[in-house]
């Protein structure tokens, strides 16, 4: 998977789960040449694409940096007023190795972090309100603060 750093600033990292139906395949190649761009314009300072399963079992112990993940992007939702619901759910579901019934996690297809000076700033898609956020969403509104900067500009005056 691609990675692109530079130290400190705002970087991204894009989550795609390892197998995607062709439609959400072509989704995140745009997404990941959309992210190259951006770190090309300087809107990014590097970004990184790390794939996760589709699901985990909640009383599980495998995966535990993608179980970290969640816990991390949990917190960030509470502490901002936003939901990972429904993006992130989860399941009642069968063991195929037990036959057992348990209940699991599901993760999004894509799912982007921005960090920024290595806190992390939003998680996308998510929903606050009654509105949703998804991951091009994300995308836009960093690309448009590029140009709603204020331009500063010095006077000097002579005396």
């Amino acid at each position: 998977m691609p990675t692109t750093e530079r130290p400190g600033g705002v970087r991204a990292r894009l989550f795609v789960r390892e197998t995607l139906p062709t439609p959400a395949t072509q989704s995140s190649q745009r997404t990941i040449a959309r992210l190259e761009r951006l770190t090309s314009e300087g809107l990014l300072d590097g970004y990184c694409v790390t794939s996760w399963d589709k699901r985990l079992p909640v009383d599980g112990v495998d995966a535990p940096e993608q179980r970290r993940r969640y816990n991390e992007f949990s917190d960030w939702a509470r502490s901002n007023g936003a939901r990972l619901t429904p993006f992130f759910d989860t399941r009642e579901c069968y063991s195929m190795e037990t036959g057992e019934k348990r209940t699991e996690l599901v993760f999004p297809a894509i799912c982007l972090a921005l960090y920024e000076d290595g806190d992390l700033r939003t998680v996308a898609p998510h929903a606050a309100g009654s509105g949703t956020e998804s991951v091009a969403d994300c995308l836009d509104r960093l690309a448009e603060q590029s140009t709603d900067e204020p331009v500063r500009r010095t006077t000097v005056t002579a005396d």
